[in-house]
């Protein structure tokens, strides 16, 4: 649910191409909307893509399906691949301390296939050949 963010209180950007542009200009003060991580710093938030979503209740793997700004609150649609099952996020801006992260899926494959690699290569270094 979302809820109203109190205008006199919290300020927000009014659209999401303003919270960007303020993400740029004050990279410490957006700090904590960086809840979305990517390994490779030319990687891009894209529809389809997949991320593992951690939060202290559950993890598990979920593709990107819409992303949404409104009145201070990015709105996720999140859909389980393996279920079809849709799941909605919603990120208050003003929220310093987000409970729920993102980890691009593709980045924690390569790390998977560099480190299976790394160790396959060691295992061949290390058997003898017996003929």
């Amino acid at each position: 649910m979302i809820q109203e963010v109190n205008s006199s209180t919290n300020q927000f950007p009014a659209t999401i191409d303003e919270l960007v542009d303020d993400m740029e200009r004050n990279p410490d003060k957006c700090k904590h909307l960086k809840f979305i991580l990517h390994r490779k710093k030319h990687r891009k938030l894209e529809l389809g893509q997949k991320y593992l979503l951690v939060n202290q209740d559950q993890f598990g793997v979920f593709q990107l399906d819409m992303v949404d700004y409104n009145k201070g609150y990015i709105q996720m649609l999140l859909i389980d691949p393996d279920t079809g099952i849709p799941s909605e996020i919603n990120f208050n801006i003003n929220n310093k301390h987000p409970e729920t992260f993102l980890i691009n899926w593709t980045d924690i494959e390569d790390m998977v296939y560099a480190e299976r690699n790394l160790n396959c290569a060691d295992c061949e270094l290390l058997e003898l050949d017996t003929d």
